[in-house]
């Protein structure tokens, strides 16, 4: 018994230590810190959030138009995935519950709430956990666990690890679905890899995701959203029905080369066809000298509800 209480407080002594080094150098800097300084090194990102989408109020809108791929690095496939595109498929069983996939989450409708998950004993931080208006929860693992190997199931949210650099969150997510990562027809493979930076500002958060797709896309494509602190909202519930609203033969979609809407937006535009096709030079200013040698198709002026 006498050795077991040696042990007990030869192995206690290092941890004591270190929490009073720890709370010594609080003091001596005098910050009146101690061990919570040490514990807090990170920025807590937890809590309520409202989008505020400043950056790019058309996606919440009435969305981009059908056709208008300009700044987007899609390569030939990723083009002819996109043309295939009919809004109607919304309205096909399978896919009215579809939820919104990681990263296009963060650009959608509403609110979302980020709660933590800690080690009962430890309380170390175990995940995040995020939670939003028309999706999946998703969790972002930050206990160092591996990513699982190619052959694991692929999901809607994926699977997400994260870390900190400084005060920023940054998210690596793989195994996705294919889905969509814009509302006219982008879309990403199932071997698109997502990257996240969640930076927070007081109340605000700003989210850049950065996708990675070697089937889809030249090069990756970058997007940024903003989130506002909320502590008096709540997350809205979100029940989903599916209904047999338009009984129909065929799957909504467009053969290649068939879709006859894809000259719609670049005649009510006065825009170059060539350039809404997208491709990654064209997210880079140089491009516009190269559109004034391109032909432009007569102006069809239609307005446009915002």
């Amino acid at each position: 018994m006498v050795l077991f209480l040696v042990l007990i407080l030869v192995f206690s002594v290092p941890a004591f230590s270190q929490q009073g080094a720890a709370i010594e150098r609080g003091l001596q800097a005098g910050t009146g810190a101690g061990v919570e300084q040490v514990l807090t090194q990170s920025t807590d990102i937890a809590g309520e959030w409202v989008v505020r989408n400043w950056q790019n109020r058309m996606e919440r809108s009435t969305g981009p138009a059908l056709g208008d791929y300009l700044g987007m690095p899609l390569n030939e496939a990723g083009r002819l995935r996109a043309e295939t595109f009919d809004a109607g498929e919304w309205s096909v069983q399978d896919l009215q519950c579809r939820p919104h996939p990681v990263p296009y989450q963060w650009r959608a409708q509403g609110a979302m709430r980020i709660t933590k998950e800690t080690d009962p004993v430890s309380r170390e931080l175990v995940a995040y956990h995020v939670q939003y208006v028309r999706s999946l929860d998703r969790a972002i693992y930050m206990d160092g666990r591996p990513h699982p190997p190619d052959y694991a199931p692929h999901t809607w949210e994926g699977f997400s690890t994260g870390h900190f650099e400084g005060n920023d969150l940054v998210i690596t997510t793989t195994h996705l679905k294919e889905s969509y990562i814009r509302r006219n027809g982008p879309m990403m493979s199932d071997q698109a890899k997502a990257t996240e930076w969640i930076s927070r500002h007081g109340g605000y958060l700003t989210i850049t995701t950065y996708i990675e797709d070697p089937q889809y896309l030249e090069e990756p494509f970058i997007q940024s959203v903003t989130y506002q602190w909320e502590p008096h909202t709540e997350l809205e519930y979100f029940p989903c029905t599916i209904v047999n609203e338009n009984i129909s033969n065929k799957i909504p979609h467009f053969l290649p080369g068939k879709n006859p809407w894809l000259r719609e937006f670049s005649e009510q535009e006065g825009l170059p066809y060539e350039a809404t096709r997208g491709g990654a030079e064209t997210m880079y200013p140089e491009y516009r000298a190269k559109m004034k040698n391109m032909k432009v198709a007569p102006l069809k002026p239609t307005p446009r509800a915002f």
